[in-house]
């Protein structure tokens, strides 16, 4: 069995190892050969083990404490050897923390990571991220598996309790295939003694000869009877053995099913939600957003987007500390999802941004419901230290047409938003309306 997250780790893993180790060696020449046992690893069949042994050999070639998470401030803005990362680096690790499923223990790390993204860093900063996250895919990967094969084992003890099961019910069939047999033999038995009476009666005119005869038929009858009693009462006994496991085998059976089934449903949810605020990640917006569009395009009706963005999310950072703007991020997932209908959809897309999907809404009913989330964030009393934390959003709206696809408007939706922010932001607009 293929694991899910293993199919989205592997591809991952292979594009953005040989990256990162390039970035780490400009940063440190040092690390050469090191990095070069990590590249090659990454074209490994087995890549997990093999990620595992070479992140061991270069955590050992890197000072301590550079893969640790931390929560001391990042370099500080103005040194000339540092500088934020370029947008296609940025890009592509933003990527990969939407698409990895990532266990509890290494949330901080992850989190820690992508707070990095929006730092200016030096060269020890790089080598840091650099390896932050090759760090956090090997274990990422190595939990999936880990996780593939408790299930497994699971799987593997489920299937052992139907061979079992199967057996039982064999047996049972055999035993209940053995007593009509034996019943049948004994109705054969029982008609041949009176067919052989009724011959003798026609054929005698000997009352003791024909009275001794019916006794000794009645005898035979009667031991025949009685030995079949005797067998049908030891195959009911075991019948009922045999149901009485039957029976506990499948209350067995039906308890490690329902415990599979919460497990998988467990690891399918986690795979769904981001770590930090709860809501749906990238990937169940990927999967919900194609199966809305589906129906839409099936059923017909209505269908809009809103991509919201959080207005200076850095400033919040940076001035308030970044537990504060984890705690922003956390208050305006909740607020949204107060504010959405049951049949909306919402997800954080990435960073500070999240991605609305209406079912029915048109055009000015989608942008009523933007400006609502937008005054709802605005007058929500967010708080650090005591000192109010000012939080405002803009929104961008799309409403689908009948030539579009989830892409284009996507397109518009992200266009509309980038609108919103170059018109001074804390604002909505529809990508076929002026502004709100």
């Amino acid at each position: 069995m293929k694991n899910s997250v293993d199919d989205t780790l592997e591809p991952l893993l292979r594009q953005i190892v040989p990256q990162l180790c390039e970035l780490a060696a400009a940063c440190n020449p040092g690390l050469a050969a090191a990095l070069a046992d990590l590249r090659e690893a990454a074209t490994t069949d087995h890549i997990g083990t093999a990620l595992q042994e070479a992140f061991s050999k270069l955590s050992q070639s890197v000072k301590p404490g550079v893969l640790a998470p931390s929560n001391k401030p990042g370099p500080v803005p103005g040194n000339k050897n540092e500088s934020p990362l370029n947008t296609r680096e940025g890009q592509l690790i933003r990527s990969v923390l939407q698409h990895v499923l990532v266990p509890a223990p290494l949330e901080p790390l992850a989190q820690d990571i992508e707070r990095a993204l929006g730092r200016p860093t030096d060269e020890t900063g790089r080598q840091k991220l650099a390896a932050q996250l090759i760090h956090l895919l090997v274990e990422s990967k190595a939990h999936a598996q880990r996780r593939q094969a408790e299930l497994q084992e699971f799987l593997k003890a489920t299937v052992g309790r139907l061979v079992q099961l199967e057996t039982a019910l064999n047996e049972a069939h055999s035993l209940n295939r053995q007593a009509g047999a034996e019943a049948l033999q004994t109705r054969q038995i029982t008609e041949a003694q009176f067919l052989q009476l009724r011959s003798v009666s026609s054929e005698t005119d000997d009352l003791d000869r024909l009275k001794s005869f019916i006794g000794e038929r009645l005898d035979h009858l009667q031991d025949h009877l009685r030995q079949q009693d005797q067998a049908g009462d030891g195959h009911q006994r075991r019948l009922e053995d045999h149901l009485g496991q039957l029976s506990q085998q499948v209350a067995q059976l039906s308890a490690e099913t329902i415990t599979l089934r919460s497990r998988l449903d467990v690891t399918t949810e986690e795979a769904l939600r981001d770590p930090l605020t709860g809501a749906y990640n990238r990937l169940a917006y990927d999967r919900r957003a194609a199966l809305e569009v589906a129906r839409w395009r099936s059923d017909g009706g209505n269908l809009s987007m809103i991509v919201c963005d959080i207005d200076h999310f850095k400033r919040i950072n940076d001035t308030f500390g970044h537990t504060a703007g984890d705690k922003v991020l956390k208050e305006v997932v909740r607020l949204l999802q107060d504010q959405l209908r049951s049949s909306d959809f919402v997800a954080r897309y990435g960073g500070e941004e999240f991605v609305v999907i209406l079912n029915g809404a048109a055009e000015d009913a989608a942008l009523q419901i933007a400006e609502k989330l937008r005054r709802t964030i605005k007058s929500a009393p967010f708080r650090s230290r005591g000192e109010r934390v000012p939080v405002t959003i803009s929104c961008g709206v799309a409403t689908f047409n009948s030539e579009d696809t989830l892409e284009t408007v996507f397109e518009r939706t992200d266009a509309a938003l980038y609108a919103a922010k170059a018109q001074g932001r804390d604002r909505c607009i529809h990508s076929g309306k002026k502004a709100a």
